[in-house]
């Protein structure tokens, strides 16, 4: 594919954009299930992979009437996310920091917006030694707005200094790509096993779609 890399800037997502680590969020139900003792059925397993955590948790608690902080719950996950930050996550592929390090090369200015707590995003990053490749990480509490809004990314661009028209967002969830293309960026869809639902409805969205990032290079 011949990619063009005449733009300004980027703004990557981080799980199942950068770092392979959609399937920890996703399990990251399991594992709240067993620290609160509640019961596994056959069904959660069966959705835990396709499914919100955050979603399944709280309809567990629906179906066993039990009372969940959804507040307490989520930091709760995002705390074991950290651990997988730490210890155990990947890069989505090799090609990761050659990509990064191609836009670096051609003066691409770089950011990453994820919804994961961005100080945990960056454990992630630094020990997989591409944090430096950003100006700037930030996340879904930092700002006026979360990844859903529009209003999300037009502070990220500000932050950046550059219009919309020169600016490419690099993601795997619908939502996201939504809220991206309402700002006016081009959008690069990356393929990611857990938005199996979504993918007709990403690759009719994205402006590019790809496996792999050596597929721009």
């Amino acid at each position: 594919m011949k990619f063009n890399y005449d733009f300004s800037a980027a703004i990557f997502d981080m799980d199942g954009t950068l770092l392979d680590t959609m399937p920890y969020w996703r399990y990251t139900t399991l594992e709240y299930l067993l620290a609160h003792r509640l019961p596994v059925e056959e069904d959660v397993l069966v959705r835990m992979y396709s499914t919100s955590s955050r979603r399944l948790l709280m309809e567990v608690a629906q179906r066993y009437g039990v009372q969940m902080d959804r507040a307490a719950m989520i930091s709760e996950i995002e705390g074991y996310m950290n651990r997988h930050y730490l210890y155990d996550a990947q890069l989505k592929s090799p090609s990761v920091p050659l990509f990064l390090e191609k836009l670096k090369r051609a003066g691409v200015r770089m950011c990453v917006a994820t919804g994961s707590p961005r100080q945990y995003a960056a454990n992630g990053l630094r020990r997989l030694g591409i944090l430096d490749y950003f100006d700037f990480v930030t996340d879904n509490y930092e700002g006026r707005y979360t990844k859903d809004k529009p209003g999300y990314f037009d502070d990220v661009l500000s932050r950046l200094g550059v219009p919309a028209d020169r600016c490419w967002v690099f993601e795997d969830a619908l939502y996201a790509m939504e809220s991206a293309k309402a700002s006016g960026l081009r959008v690069c869809a990356i393929e990611e096993d857990t938005q199996l639902s979504s993918r007709e409805g990403i690759k009719a969205l994205a402006d590019v779609y790809i496996r792999d990032y050596g597929e721009l290079m």
